[in-house]
């Protein structure tokens, strides 16, 4: 008897927030289309020797270029492909080509990638972009911890330097509604 006093008090409450407009029963049961992307990227990443890490390189550079464009004004929505997944049709796609991104020789984090923009007009070449980002290792700490964020943080800092440049080269190149060169 207690379980269908509780079924009852939900689905009274339930109707109340549609009375309210808060839930629509036929909403609720229609799902809606996912949206189309605006915008596709692919991220090459050159081979490693751990497994998948190469997909979590490519997931973490497509997350740091969906905020910077999106922190740059891009409106639309980006999408990240893989190589294996069929491009939309009629949908610019930006292919990236992940050449080096490691503490170099010098100590400072580097990020080198090279870039091209894939419209229906045709393929634009964006070139090779190159930044670099001061690697200042604060402490050693226990284990090393302290010295592993210090790395991760030059290597963020070098990747989204690299990335404002290339949505800079992207505005210049006008071949992709949506973006302007207004921000530095």
């Amino acid at each position: 008897m207690k379980a269908i006093g509780f079924s009852l008090r939900i689905a009274a409450a339930l109707a109340a927030f549609a009375q309210f407009g808060l839930v629509s029963p036929a909403a609720a049961d229609q799902k809606s289309a996912p949206q189309a992307a605006d915008l596709q990227v692919l991220i090459d990443v050159p081979p490693t020797w751990r497994p998948f890490l190469e997909d979590d390189i490519a997931d973490a550079l497509a997350s740091r270029l969906m905020n910077t464009f999106q922190r740059r004004g891009y409106a639309g929505k980006i999408e990240q492909i893989a190589a294996t997944d069929t491009p939309a049709t009629g949908t610019p796609r930006l292919e990236i080509r992940l050449i080096e991104w490691r503490i170099g020789r010098t100590g400072n984090a580097d990020c080198t990638l090279g870039a091209t923009l894939k419209t229906a007009a045709g393929d634009r070449d964006l070139g090779v972009i190159t930044s670099t980002s001061i690697f200042w290792p604060q402490s050693s700490g226990h284990f090393g911890l302290n010295r592993a964020y210090d790395v991760a943080s030059a290597l963020d800092d070098a990747a989204e330097t690299a990335l404002r440049d290339l949505y800079g080269r992207v505005a210049k190149s006008g071949a992709l509604p949506g973006l302007s060169e207004k921000k530095k």
